[in-house]
């Protein structure tokens, strides 16, 4: 078990203390941190497990499921759509519960082997998810040129730090395993932050009033339900049910407390792309700023890095991964000892490593 070092502050630290302290922590503030992000990646994916009864609750028949009006319209179609949802759906949900367990100290350090078996599964689903993603970006959320250029804009950030992350883990290079592996599940938890904006933003929408968004008649006959109650509030919707054009769109208002479901699925059509984006955006701040804010585990980790670059026999030990200074303009980087005053808890009361001489690099 980790112990803190140095005495309480008050009897509530001494509290505080017992609870986290047996998970890997040994700082409050990390343990803080973890609980509010780590908590809310892990009640969400809780949350959705409910929509891998993809029929009786994502697409359930009363309209109340997990989609958004209307877009069940194309997931519960044989074809592309419905395999990329329940192909998203059957990985993403589980691969972010079980990346929860990633981020707990002990098992990192305690449970090795479990974080790397649970690490390549976490792995594999994640790209999974990313490929259903991709599969349906044509209809998601509206399907906007917006949506699509968020989705395969997330898509290209999540899995290539991913993969950073895993080469840099496999050159033994854990600093940068670390810093890598905060940057893609800040990349992953975006959609959580995403629906917070979509309700605020479609309400802020529709209170402004005067947006408007062409959806497909058909989409919006699926909707609403019967053809009488979709030409009485789009009666543009005619040619469509005649025949005349199959392709027709009707100009639907952006209301979130509209006459009905078409209107609260416009708003929060209308708003998807900005809210993803300006989450993404708080995401990427919030991850970059963590990491500038956690030198020492950084440089403690670099250490460990080297001690076992050095026995693996590695050229550069301490450089072997993608590292700044051998692939950018960053000075040579020389091992230092480092004391337990680290950031995410592991017990370490004395230097690291026993510094030896480097080798002259080849070069």
């Amino acid at each position: 078990m980790v112990t803190s070092n140095g005495p309480p502050a008050n009897a509530f630290v001494a509290s505080a203390r017992k609870v986290y302290n047996p998970i890997g922590f040994s700082k409050g503030y990390n343990f803080i941190l973890w609980f509010i992000f780590v908590g809310a990646f892990f009640a969400f994916g809780l949350a959705r497990l409910e929509y891998l009864d993809f029929w009786g609750v994502f697409c359930s028949k009363d309209g109340n499921g997990g989609a958004l009006p209307g877009e069940c319209f194309y997931y519960t179609r044989p074809g592309r759509f419905q395999i990329g949802i329940i192909l998203h759906l059957a990985t993403v949900v589980p691969g972010s519960i079980l990346a929860c367990f990633q981020f707990v100290p002990v098992i990192r350090h305690k449970l090795i082997i479990v974080h790397r078996i649970n690490g390549y599964i976490v792995v594999l689903l994640s790209v999974a998810g990313t490929a259903g993603a991709l599969m349906i970006a044509r209809h998601s959320a509206g399907g906007g040129v917006d949506v699509q250029v968020f989705v395969g804009m997330l898509a290209i950030l999540f899995v290539g730090a991913l993969a950073l992350a895993i080469i840099n883990v496999k050159r033994l290079q854990i600093e940068q395993h670390r810093a890598w592996m905060i940057r893609a599940w800040a990349f992953g938890g975006v959609i959580i932050t995403t629906r917070l904006g979509l309700f605020v933003g479609a309400i802020v929408v529709s209170a402004f009033g005067g947006y408007y968004y062409p959806q497909p008649c058909d989409k919006v006959n699926y909707a609403l339900g019967s053809q009488d109650v979709t030409l009485s509030f789009y009666p543009e919707c005619a040619s469509f049910f005649s025949g005349k054009n199959l392709d027709q769109h009707a100009l639907v208002k952006a209301n979130f407390n509209g006459d009905n479901a078409m209107e609260v699925g416009t708003a929060l059509n209308i708003v998807f792309g900005p809210a993803a984006f300006l989450a993404l955006a708080l995401h990427i701040i919030t991850a970059e700023v963590y990491l500038h804010l956690t030198p020492i585990e950084h440089e403690r980790l670099r250490n460990v890095s080297y001690q076992r670059q050095l026995e693996a026999g590695m050229k550069h030990p301490g450089s072997a991964g993608l590292t700044s200074d051998r692939l950018g303009d960053a000075n040579k980087w020389a091992p230092i000892p480092t004391g337990g005053n680290v950031s995410d808890g592991e017990e370490s009361t004395k230097p690291i490593i026993e510094l030896q001489p480097l080798s002259p690099s080849p070069e």
